[in-house]
């Protein structure tokens, strides 16, 4: 194949890809539809120069070898300071892909037209950024423990930064249709990659097909976690070894004549009622100790509010965080135990 051969076969793939993803029933990303530059560092260097102030040091700017400013092309702000060897991303080169694998790997009636809804929030002017998609056509309904019923709506979510607070991760999981706040969302699994050089996006495809497969998997195990009836006692000693008491608050515990080991952690105190919230809805179950923990990983609420979220545009960095917290709470031995079906 010669080089014009080449050229036209790569427009003809170009082409239909572009021809996939406009099929893909959501609207484009907005929010996020932004890209980022790299711009040198600048240092003041000190030279000596007879002819000024009859021989003195002045300072000249030149490039910094260590690293670039990343800034946003729509409006200059600088989205962070990384080192040379850091990759931009940007969101739309990742969205591409990602509506592409989900368009051909995805059962069509959950692809119907007005089925999936995009959700974009950002965080830290841009330097987070974090889309997704719902799928109101492909869901699944859990059997609580009370009788009633939730929906499960699969969804895969992207996070990409420009300032090192994370790499670009990539999630599936479950959105669920009811909680005591607006949407809880259930991760199935996450895959990160790193801002390097060798990304590829399309490296997220093979992610995509195997988690739509995992979907009805992880419902089943969810229904399990339904099904399992525990006492406060059990979701307090989970909570406990997750959220343990301070030194101060183990202080305070005993001036009122309270033992170390009946010392309560305020975090700890606040996963308890939102239980009680949970189990009123759902039964006291472990599927209600996990909406409790998740709750708090989606919510800016009353009970869960992001610290200085008035004054400062951190919302969706701290769910992050707390998402991550979150998945090594599941992972602690007391919750596994308590999580056997």
């Amino acid at each position: 194949m010669n080089v014009a051969d080449n050229v036209i076969k790569m427009a003809i793939e170009k082409a239909e890809e572009t021809k996939t993803v406009s099929k893909f029933p959501a609207p484009p990303i907005n929010l996020v539809n932004y890209r980022a530059v790299k711009e040198p560092l600048f240092k003041r260097v000190a030279r000596f120069d007879n002819e000024v102030n009859n021989g003195g040091f002045v300072y000249d700017e030149v490039p910094a070898s260590v690293g670039s400013y990343i800034v946003r092309t729509d409006n200059t702000d600088i989205l962070g300071i990384m080192k040379k060897r850091y990759a931009i991303v940007d969101n739309p080169d990742l969205d591409a892909p990602i509506r592409e694998q989900l368009y051909d790997s995805l059962p069509k009636e959950a692809l119907t037209e007005g089925s999936v809804k995009l959700v974009e929030k950002t965080s830290e002017g841009g330097s987070i950024a974090r889309w997704g998609y719902h799928f109101d056509g492909l869901g699944r309904e859990i059997r609580q423990l009370n009788k009633s019923k939730t929906q499960l709506n699969f969804m895969v979510r992207i996070v990409n930064s420009f300032g090192g607070q994370t790499g670009i991760r990539l999630q599936a999981g479950a959105l669920d249709l009811w909680c005591t706040n607006g949407c809880t969302s259930a991760e199935l699994s996450s895959q990160s990659f790193g801002h390097t050089i060798g990304f590829d996006p399309s490296q997220v495809k093979k992610f995509i097909e195997e988690q739509a497969e995992f979907f009805q998997k992880r419902v089943e195990l969810w229904q399990s976690w339904a099904n399992k009836e525990i006492t406060a006692r059990q979701a307090m000693e989970v909570l406990q070894s997750a959220y343990p008491a301070s030194a101060s608050e183990i202080k305070k515990a005993e001036e009122k004549g309270f033992t170390v080991g009946e010392a309560t952690s305020r975090k700890m105190r606040k996963m308890m009622e939102q239980l009680e919230r949970e189990a009123e809805e759902r039964g006291h179950t472990v599927w209600a100790l996990y909406s409790a923990l998740t709750n708090y990983s989606s919510h800016n609420s009353e009970r869960f509010g992001v610290k200085n979220s008035s004054n400062a545009d951190n919302v969706e960095t701290t769910l992050i965080e707390r998402e991550r917290e979150v998945n090594k709470v599941i992972e602690l031995p007391e919750f596994k135990e308590l999580a056997v079906a």
